[in-house]
C-alpha cells in the first residue's frame, strides 16, 4: 500500500509540473504521514546523509576543473586540435565537432557543460564551414551525451554513491566503450547529412594558420587533465574524489603559471560550479528519504521480481525490458534525476537476475542519456537551442537521427554484455 502511495504522489507531483525534487520530498511526506511508527525528522536525517556520501564531494571538483578550462581557453585548444585532425575531410568540421565532445567529456563528466562550451566554440565555425545552423546545433546536442558517458561521469559517480555493487573506477573503465560506440555513430550520421544536405566546406584551409604540431602542442595541458584522473584512479594512487580536485587544482595552477587565470575568472568558474553543485545536491538530498522508504517497503526486490516474472527469467528480454521502460522514462523526466530514483531498483534488479550489476549500471545510464538531448525535457536541446538562437522546431527535427542511433547503441550494449564488462573485467586481473 505505502509502495502505492509513494509512486503515485511522485507521479502525480511530475504530472502537475512539479520540480521532480520537490515530489520525492512530498511523497515521503505522505507516506511518513501514513507510516506512524516512523518518525517525521527521518527526512532531514536521510537528506543530510545521502549527500554527505563521500564520493559525491567528486562532482564540484570535476565542474569546477571543466568552468576552469572555458574561462583558460584550454577548451578552445581541444576544438582547433580535434578540427585540425579531421577537419580537411568530408564532413570533417561535423567529425572535428565530435571529436571535441568526446575530448572534452573526458574531463569533467557534465553533458551541460560540455554542450555550452562546446556550442559557444563550434557552432561559429560549423556556420562558417557551411554548416546549417539548427545541424549543428543538434549535433553538438547530441555531441554532449558524451560527457555523461565517457569518464569522468558525474552520473556514475552519482550512481555507484546509492546503488550496492558497483566502483566507481569500473564504471568509469567500462563507460570508454560505449562512449566510442556512441561517437563513432554520430559520427556516420554527420557524414550521411553532410553528404545529404550537400555541405561544401568553405574555409577548411586557413591561411596562416598554425601547424597541427604546434596545435596538438598547445592542446597537451588540456589533454593531461584525463591522464591525471585515470592514472590516479585505476593505480590506486588515490580516490575518485582525490582525482577531481587533482584535476581542478591543476588546471587552477596552469593557469597562474601562463597568468590567464584572472580573480573574475576564478569567480565567475566558482559561482557557476556552486550553482550545479546546489542543483545536484537538492536531487540527491531529496532523494534519500525517498530512497529510503523505497527500501523499507523493499520497493527494489519487488519491482526486480516482476521484471523477472515479466521476461519468464529471460536475461536478455529482462534487459530489453528495462532499456525500452528507460528510454521512455527519459523522454520524460531530467536524466539525473531517473538515476537517483532509479539506481537502487536497477542494481536490485540485476541481483535478483542474475545480471552483471556493471552491465546493469552501464546500459541504464547510456539509455537515459538520450533524453538529454531529445525532447521535450533534454536539457541539452534546450541549452544549445538558446545559443544558436534556432526555433526548437527546427532544431529537434535535426537530432531525430541522432537519437534512432543512440538507439541502436543501447540496444547493442544491452543484448552484448561484454561490451561494457570486457574492458573493466580485463583491466581487474592484470
Amino acid at each position: 500500500m505505502e509502495i502505492l502511495i509513494l509512486g503515485g504522489v511522485l507521479i502525480g507531483g511530475a504530472m502537475l509540473a512539479l520540480d521532480l525534487a520537490l515530489a520525492m520530498i512530498l511523497a515521503s511526506v505522505v507516506v511518513l504521514g501514513v507510516l506512524a511508527f516512523v518518525p517525521m525528522h527521518l527526512i532531514a536525517e536521510k537528506a543530510v546523509s545521502q549527500v554527505s556520501l563521500y564520493p559525491l564531494m567528486a562532482i564540484p571538483g570535476f565542474i569546477i576543473a571543466g568552468e576552469l578550462m572555458n574561462a583558460l581557453g584550454m577548451t578552445r585548444a581541444l576544438g582547433e586540435l580535434a578540427r585540425q585532425l579531421v577537419g580537411r575531410w568530408r564532413g570533417g568540421m561535423g567529425m572535428a565537432t565530435l571529436l571535441a565532445c568526446m575530448l572534452f567529456g573526458g574531463m569533467t563528466g557534465s553533458g551541460l557543460a560540455e554542450t555550452v562550451a562546446i556550442g559557444s566554440l563550434m557552432i561559429p565555425m560549423l556556420v562558417a564551414h557551411g554548416y546549417p545552423r539548427p545541424f549543428s546545433a543538434a549535433m553538438i546536442a547530441a555531441g554532449g551525451s558524451l560527457g555523461p558517458i565517457i569518464p569522468p561521469s558525474i552520473p556514475m559517480v552519482i550512481y555507484a554513491s546509492i546503488a550496492p555493487g558497483v566502483s566507481i573506477a569500473a564504471l568509469f573503465m567500462g563507460g570508454i566503450l560505449p562512449g566510442i560506440l556512441l561517437g563513432l555513430g554520430f559520427t556516420l550520421v554527420v557524414v550521411w547529412r553532410t553528404r545529404q544536405l550537400g555541405i561544401v566546406e568553405t574555409s577548411a584551409g586557413q591561411a596562416g594558420e598554425a601547424s597541427l604540431g604546434r596545435t596538438a602542442l598547445e592542446a597537451i595541458p588540456a589533454l593531461v587533465v584525463p591522464g591525471i584522473i585515470f592514472y590516479s584512479i585505476f593505480t590506486g594512487t588515490v580516490t575518485i574524489t582525490e582525482a577531481s580536485a587533482l584535476a581542478a587544482g591543476y588546471v587552477a595552477a596552469y593557469g597562474l603559471v601562463r597568468r590567464r587565470l584572472t580573480l573574475r575568472a576564478l569567480m565567475d568558474s566558482g559561482r557557476s560550479t556552486l550553482v550545479a553543485v546546489g542543483i545536484f545536491g537538492f536531487i540527491i538530498a531529496a532523494a534519500g528519504p525517498f530512497s529510503f522508504l523505497m527500501a523499507l517497503q523493499q520497493a527494489p526486490q519487488l519491482i526486480g521480481q516482476a521484471l523477472m516474472d515479466f521476461s519468464g527469467g529471460n536475461a536478455s528480454l529482462l534487459m530489453l525490458t528495462v532499456t525500452g521502460t528507460l528510454l521512455l522514462l527519459g523522454l520524460l523526466v531530467e536524466a539525473t534525476s531517473l538515476v537517483i530514483i532509479l539506481a537502487p531498483i536497477l542494481a536490485g534488479t540485476a541481483k535478483i537476475a542474475g545480471i552483471d550489476p556493471l552491465h546493469m549500471a552501464l546500459v541504464s545510464i547510456t539509455a537515459l542519456m538520450i533524453g538529454v538531448f531529445t525532447p521535450p525535457v533534454g536539457t541539452n536541446l534546450f541549452a544549445i537551442v538558446s545559443i544558436s538562437k534556432e526555433p526548437i522546431e527546427k532544431v529537434a527535427r535535426e537530432v531525430l537521427p541522432f537519437a534512432a542511433v543512440a538507439f541502436v547503441v543501447v540496444l547493442l550494449l544491452a543484448l552484448a554484455p561484454w561490451l561494457t564488462t570486457w574492458l573493466p573485467h580485463l583491466l581487474a586481473q592484470s
